[in-house]
C-alpha cells in the first residue's frame, strides 16, 4: 500500500515524498542520511522514528526514543495510528501524511480575488506607484505651503517619514502572511497600501471643491465616510492575501470595521453638538479654501482681505 508525505520544513518550504512499493513495510524517518525519510533539521534526531504499515493495511508512527520527541497533531506520543491527512511534527519539521487514495481540494481559479491581488506584485507596478505617491506628497506640500522658509534636512525627513509609513504597515502585514499563510507576498501588500494612500490624498482635492462649492454637502461627516470606505477595501485585500478566512467572512470583517468605527463617530459627534454643552464650541481658525470656484477668490487674495475682515468686525462690534 502506497504513502504520501508532504514535509514542511522550518523555512514553510514543502516537499512532496512518495512511496508506492514497500517491501519492508517501514519507513524510517531521521537526519541520517541511510533513512527512507531524510529530514534537514537540527532539532531531528539522526534516527527520530519509524512508520510502520500493519498487517491490516493501517499506518501507524513510532517514536525512537529522539530527543525533542514526536506530536501527533498537538498531543506528543510515542506510538500512534495514522490516518490520511494526518500531521507529525519531529523538531521543527511537520509530516503531513496522505494516502493515494486521499480526496484534494480542485483547483484554485487564477481569477480569484487573492491570485489577482498576489500578482499586483511586479515592480514596473511598484515603480509607477512610488513615483506617484511621492508626486501627490509634493503636491499637498504644495498646497499648504504657506511662504516659510524651506529646510533641505527638514524637506529630505519629511518624505522619509511618509515614505516610511506604507513600509511599516505592508511589513506587519507581511508578517502576518508568514504566519498564516507560509509567505509574506511584502511587495503586493505594499503596493495596495500605496494605492490606498494614494485614494485617500487625491480624492481630498475634488472633494473640497465639491463642498465647497455645494453648501448642502457636510464636508466633516462625508470626508470621514469616504476615509473608512477606503479603509474597508483595503482590509479586504489585505485579509485576503495574509489569511486563511472565507471571502464572506473577509467582506463581513471589512465592512463591519469602518461601520462601527463610523458610528462611534456620529455618537462623539452628537455627543459633543452645542445642544449638548453649557459652553457651546466656536471654532475661531480662518483657514483659506484649498479650491475656489464659486467665489473666483485665490487663497492668497482671500488672505489679504483678512485684515479688512477683522477691521468690519471690530466696527459691528463697536
Amino acid at each position: 500500500m502506497g504513502l504520501i508525505i508532504e514535509i514542511t520544513g522550518d523555512t514553510r518550504k514543502k516537499r512532496l515524498e512518495t512511496f508506492s512499493d514497500l517491501e519492508t513495510g517501514l519507513l524510517s524517518v531521521g537526519r541520517a542520511r541511510d533513512n527512507d525519510i531524510i529530514l534537514d533539521d537540527p532539532y531531528v534526531d539522526p534516527y527520530h522514528g519509524q512508520i510502520i504499515l500493519g498487517d491490516t493495511g493501517a499506518w501507524s508512527y513510532q517514536d525512537l526514543g529522539s530527543e525533542n520527541g514526536s506530536a501527533h497533531g498537538k498531543e506528543s506520543v510515542t506510538h500512534c495510528a495514522l490516518a490520511s491527512a494526518d500531521v507529525l511534527t519531529l523538531g521543527k519539521t511537520q509530516l503531513q501524511i496522505f494516502h493515494p487514495s486521499h480526496t484534494v481540494a480542485p483547483a484554485l481559479s487564477l481569477s480569484n480575488p487573492r491570485q489577482r491581488l498576489i500578482s499586483f506584485s511586479t515592480w514596473p507596478t511598484n515603480g509607477l506607484l512610488l513615483i506617484g505617491w511621492i508626486l501627490a506628497v509634493t503636491l499637498t506640500f504644495y498646497v499648504n505651503y504657506t511662504g516659510e522658509e524651506l529646510d533641505a534636512g527638514l524637506l529630505i525627513s519629511m518624505y522619509l517619514g511618509v515614505l516610511s509609513l506604507p513600509v511599516v504597515i505592508s511589513a506587519t502585514w507581511s508578517l502576518l502572511a508568514k504566519v498564516l499563510r507560509g509567505r509574506s507576498h511584502f511587495l503586493s501588500i505594499f503596493n495596495i497600501a500605496v494605492v490606498g494612500l494614494l485614494v485617500l490624498d487625491l480624492y481630498h482635492y475634488p472633494f473640497i471643491a465639491l463642498a465647497y462649492n455645494v453648501p448642502v454637502i457636510d464636508q466633516a461627516f462625508l470626508g470621514v465616510l469616504i476615509n473608512l470606505t477606503v479603509l474597508g477595501f483595503y482590509l479586504y485585500a489585505t485579509l485576503i492575501i495574509c489569511t486563511g478566512l472565507k471571502v464572506l467572512t473577509t467582506k463581513l470583517i471589512a465592512g463591519l470595521v469602518p461601520a462601527v468605527a463610523f458610528s462611534l463617530y456620529l455618537i462623539i459627534q452628537m455627543s459633543n453638538a452645542d445642544e449638548h454643552n453649557n459652553a457651546p464650541h466656536y471654532n475661531g481658525r480662518l483657514l483659506a479654501p484649498v479650491v475656489l470656484v464659486r467665489s473666483g477668490e485665490t487663497a492668497d487674495e482671500f488672505l489679504q482681505r483678512l485684515p479688512n475682515i477683522f477691521d468690519t468686525a471690530d466696527t459691528i462690534i463697536d
